[in-house]
């Protein structure tokens, strides 16, 4: 009997163990963290992030949240045309074109507390390219990643490479 009470109790306490694909969502920015956008012309963005294998974002306690570094984009890029309408002030000119690509997203538990960064490559449709990399952190691990995911969005827009290009 005890050994069937064991057996269950272990089994108990893996329950909440292993692998967990995520949703990811857009993390709301608020709205006087972005200034104007002087923006000529139409902009595309566009996901250029072609892995769709899972990958591990967080892993605590013997659970780890997972979703692909292409979902991980693809949020990114529609936050991105989000603040864009939102702080875009657009003018007649020629169409613009951002590429993004997320090269990764980790988020490490650190004594009550989540702190995460997102690795991402930007190519702007001028020939400009540069790596970016961004800091987030918060008391809930999928907050924490959505918010490094918004933060990332946040830092590209205010970088005056993007702007500057927004702008010609």
């Amino acid at each position: 009997m005890l050994r069937y009470a064991l057996a269950c109790a272990c089994l108990l306490a893996l329950t909440g163990c292993g692998a967990r694909m995520i949703k990811l969502q857009e993390y709301p920015l608020d709205p006087t963290l972005l200034p104007p956008i002087a923006v000529t012309g139409t902009v595309e963005v566009q996901n250029e992030q072609p892995d769709t294998q899972p990958a591990a974002l967080q892993s605590y306690g013997g659970t780890t949240l997972q979703s692909t570094l292409n979902a991980v984009t693809d949020v990114m890029v529609k936050q991105t045309e989000e603040e864009l309408g939102k702080h875009g002030k657009v003018a007649a000119g020629n169409p613009k074109k951002i590429s993004l690509k997320v090269d990764s997203l980790v988020s490490h538990y650190i004594a009550f507390y989540y702190k995460s960064t997102i690795e991402y490559d930007v190519t702007l449709g001028d020939g400009q390219h540069f790596h970016k990399s961004v800091h987030h952190g918060s008391g809930s691990p999928l907050q924490d990643i959505d918010g490094c995911i918004a933060e990332g969005v946040l830092e590209l827009l205010k970088d005056q490479r993007v702007v500057a290009y927004l702008h010609s």
